[in-house]
């Protein structure tokens, strides 16, 4: 295992999360705190090659205003929209470790805290031995992890935290998000306060949440990133990352 730095990994339960969202919000209140902070999305995939698209890498490197060569904050990156090995495999490349480690320690030596986006889920594969759970393990970093609040989202959060658990992991929180707008009816009003209710109960982390929806997103990222960096779920999330580096 490489030496402890100052920050933490985000991962998701599923794709499609919030995981960016989450990641970026969370960099930009710790910029917000005074401290200088760092981002990484080791492997990307579904980038057009023509760079026509923004990629979440991109989206996090503005955010923090940060110098960083994107050789490091984005090591992979693959046009192919598929998870990681196999988008590696098309394009006949080997996601190594190795590299990943090395990009995010020269990151770390010169940032207070980096903030590291995963892909997907923890057992996503990247290479045929190793999964993003490895990856967490080899980098010794703490995890955030992000979930739907909506039906279903207590199984796999909790399938998530106990598989960290597990490899020694260190979950700082569970973040529920809203990545759509949810419907207004009682009934999902009455699912998402279950869902909190029984990760409070069952997970042993902290519960963050749930996040609101943010329309903003829709139409301009800085104008709803900005707002969602001063949530109060966004600075109690803060606050856990920050006492996790004392």
């Amino acid at each position: 295992m490489t030496q402890f730095f100052r920050g933490c990994f985000v991962t998701g339960t599923d794709t499609g999360v919030g995981k960016t969202v989450v990641t970026a919000a969370l960099a930009l209140c710790l910029k917000q705190q005074g401290l200088s902070v760092g981002v990484m999305k080791p492997i990307e995939t579904g980038h057009a090659p023509d760079d026509s698209t923004v990629s979440d890498a991109d989206r996090l490197r503005a955010i923090v205003e940060a110098p960083d060569p994107v050789g490091l904050v984005n090591p992979y990156r693959f046009s192919a929209p598929l998870a990681p090995l196999a988008a590696a495999r098309l394009a006949d490349s080997t996601i190594e470790m190795d590299r990943i480690v090395s990009a995010y320690e020269t990151l770390a030596t010169g940032h207070r805290m980096v903030v590291v986006e995963g892909i997907g889920g923890i057992m996503v594969p990247i290479s045929p031995q190793r999964t993003v759970r490895d990856l967490i393990v080899r980098l010794g970093l703490p995890v955030v992890v992000v979930g739907r609040v909506t039906l279903g989202g207590v199984n796999h959060a909790l399938l998530v935290v106990e598989a960290l658990r597990e490899h020694g992991v260190v979950t700082l929180g569970v973040v529920l998000n809203r990545p759509v707008a949810p419907p207004r009816s009682s009934t999902n009003s009455m699912q998402e306060e279950s869902t909190v209710e029984l990760m409070k109960e069952f997970s042993g982390v902290p519960v963050i949440g749930p996040l609101p929806h943010e329309d903003a997103f829709d139409q301009a990222w800085a104008v709803g990133l900005a707002r969602m960096a001063q949530h109060p779920g966004i600075r109690e999330l803060a606050r856990l990352v920050m006492g996790s580096a004392t």
